[in-house]
């Protein structure tokens, strides 16, 4: 089918009954958990059955889910090329895909397909909660997680949710959507438990149940900031920090660093998989180069990786042994760059 509009994913929303099974499945980052909690308590505020899913690249697979006993699928947060495939299992189904990733991968037709990206960077909480009306100030958490404060068209979302909870972006930051950011750290390893206590928070005020869980991360995350400037590697013009964290900070710590120097250009890398597979977070806030565009140069001709993003954000995963290649592909693509 081709791509719906707002009011038609409403009018799909608005049709869900207690006669229905839903699956929502949600990526793993702040953005695709404050939207899934927001699909789910649509889901449940109309006596529906509901199911959340983490979708973790690389490792998540829709043929290990038993798909049969749902007949409604609400995916959101995860890029086209890194799920397209997936859909293929559920595009019998009545599916709703609502994102924000560029489109380099087409998705089943059958499938219900709300694209923002012609309004140019709005997180998927941001879309998620316009749809549904509940909980708007977890929808301001993701999208602020998301990095939706360096984009003008969110100007005017965020400072109405700001003023409704009478605070500034600052202290939001400081105090909310930080605090998410390594509550989801925290349970990497255990993101069911981490849905269940995230969607359980009713209120901006009870987001600080939620510090017990924070500070042990955030202690860390500040430990690697601190190290960057003399442990980083230059690839040509591209600053590269490989570190070795107890949790996975790496998002955290990328955004802090990049946003101290938002003309520079960086890929953050760490270990995962038990150290089979390296990790990085590509940032480049001036957009002058598009970060997607280079960690799929990155993982180029190496097997069992995946890449994709935004032109100032972007993920990839390879394998462990394939490091040194990676950064000569860095190089290359550099060089072959005007």
């Amino acid at each position: 089918m081709p791509q719906i509009t707002f009011n038609q994913a409403k009018e799909f929303l608005n049709n869900i009954t207690s006669k229905d099974v839903i699956a929502i499945i949600h990526h793993d980052d702040g953005d695709g958990f404050c939207a899934g909690i927001l699909y789910y308590d649509w889901c449940k505020s109309k006596n529906a059955q509901a199911q959340q899913f983490t979708y973790e690249i690389g490792r998540t697979k829709l043929k290990n889910i038993d798909l049969e006993k749902f007949n409604k699928f609400i995916v959101t947060d995860i890029a086209s090329n890194l799920i397209a495939e997936d859909l293929e299992l559920i595009k019998q189904k009545q599916v709703l895909y609502a994102d924000h990733h560029p489109r380099d991968t087409p998705i089943p037709k059958e499938i219900l397909e709300l694209v923002t990206t012609d309004q140019g960077y709005l997180p998927s909480s941001r879309t998620a909660g316009e749809l549904t009306n509940l909980k708007p100030w977890l929808s301001l958490i993701g999208t602020i997680t998301d990095a939706g404060e360096l984009y003008p068209e969110n100007q005017n979302f965020i400072d109405k949710n700001l003023k409704k909870i009478n605070t500034t972006l600052d202290k939001f930051k400081q105090n909310i959507s930080s605090v998410v950011t390594n509550f989801l750290t925290y349970f990497d390893k255990d993101f069911p438990k981490a849905f269940e206590i995230l969607q359980q928070i009713n209120s901006i005020e009870e987001v600080s149940k939620l510090k017990q869980y924070s500070e042990p991360v955030e202690n860390e995350v500040q430990k690697f900031v601190e190290e960057y400037e003399a442990k980083k590697e230059k690839l040509d013009d591209i600053n590269y920090y490989y570190f070795e964290p107890h949790y996975s900070i790496k998002v955290e710590v990328a955004g802090i660093i990049s946003r101290k120097n938002p003309n520079n250009i960086y890929i953050f890398a760490s270990p995962k998989n038990d150290g089979k597979d390296i990790s990085f977070s590509a940032r480049g806030q001036s957009k002058k180069l598009d970060m997607a565009e280079l960690l799929k140069a990155g993982t180029n001709g190496l097997k069992d990786t995946n890449a994709g993003g935004h032109k100032a954000a972007a993920g990839a995963l390879i394998q462990s042994k394939d490091l040194e290649q990676f950064k000569q592909n860095i190089k290359n693509f550099q060089n072959s760059t005007p």
